[in-house]
């Protein structure tokens, strides 16, 4: 589908900036609207190229969902069997994964106190946060602990 259009909607989320941000499932990628529908511009999921694999397999290449911490200004989007820690210029932070067929993730609030100026990763960066990821084949919800900018991260499974 050309830009503007969709194969499958899977998910969307608003920044606080009024940003409408739709994960486009089959197209393999995010698409930024204005609130009125205007296209913004497009993220290529990086893994849309590994569409060549079996039928089983083809959830690979597949955005499924994408979603925002305001406290953060970060999203969280599931590309293929990774989650992808972007920007809100749609720069790739952090990549993590191999995750068994990801459905959805979430970004979870940073612990301890805000570091101003709130709204920012950059201000952040070295705070620890979490994301959680739901794992259709793994049937678990994994929780994912990072620190951008220091390299640690550390994985646990929640539930399943």
């Amino acid at each position: 589908s050309q830009p503007g259009q969709f194969r499958v909607p899977h998910g969307i989320v608003i920044d606080s900036r009024g940003l409408v941000y739709v994960a486009d499932r089959e197209n393999s990628r995010v698409q930024v609207f204005t609130q009125a529908g205007a296209l913004v511009t497009v993220w290529a999921s990086r893994v849309g190229a590994d569409k060549g694999f079996g039928s089983n397999l083809v959830w690979r290449a597949h955005v499924s969902s994408v979603s925002y911490d305001p406290s953060l200004d970060l999203f969280a989007v599931t590309e293929g069997s990774n989650v992808i820690l972007r920007s809100a210029t749609g720069c790739t932070l952090l990549s993590r994964g191999p995750f068994l067929w990801p459905h959805d993730a979430i970004l979870l609030p940073p612990l301890g106190p805000a570091t101003p100026p709130a709204g920012s990763w950059r201000a952040n960066a070295g705070r620890p946060f979490s994301f959680a990821v739901a794992e259709l084949e793994g049937k678990r919800v994994t929780q994912y602990e990072v620190r951008l900018g220091s390299g640690r991260a550390g994985l646990q499974s929640m539930y399943g």
